[in-house]
């Protein structure tokens, strides 16, 4: 059985490696699609739809209303100096990597076996495992 949740979040970032419109800092509305497949069925329910969003939401929330930066950015060294709160990843900010890194903290939780990540409603990315 295959369950399939969909979330968001808005956040801010940049991308220095994909042109200058992408280089300047803007924010998107990601919207989120999870595949989950279960393979056990109990009562003619794999696992509750809540159960589901209480692992994950948390997951996808914490990147919610934030700036999110490359390590490498120089602007980290600038926000750290005015207190400015934003989130450090160990990647540039593309759909792609933002994509496997949400899949792969999800994936530590539930048989999560794709994830869908769009910027727009146009650009979307997909990520997926043999299941």
């Amino acid at each position: 059985m295959i369950i399939e949740k969909k979330y968001h979040f808005y956040a801010a970032h940049r991308n220095k490696q994909a042109g200058e419109k992408c280089g300047r800092i803007h924010g998107h509305t990601y919207y989120v699609i999870c595949h989950f497949k279960f393979n056990k069925i109990k009562d003619g329910v794999t696992m509750l739809f809540s159960d589901i969003d209480k692992v994950v939401e948390p997951i996808i929330k914490q990147y919610d209303h934030y700036f999110l930066l490359y390590e490498n950015d120089p602007l980290c060294d600038m926000l750290n100096l005015i207190n400015e709160p934003y989130i450090k990843l160990p990647f540039e900010t593309s759909a792609e990597n933002i994509s496997v890194w949400i899949f792969n903290q999800i994936r530590n939780k539930l048989p999560i076996i794709k994830i869908q990540l769009a910027e727009t409603k146009s650009s979307n990315v997909i990520y997926e495992i043999e299941s």
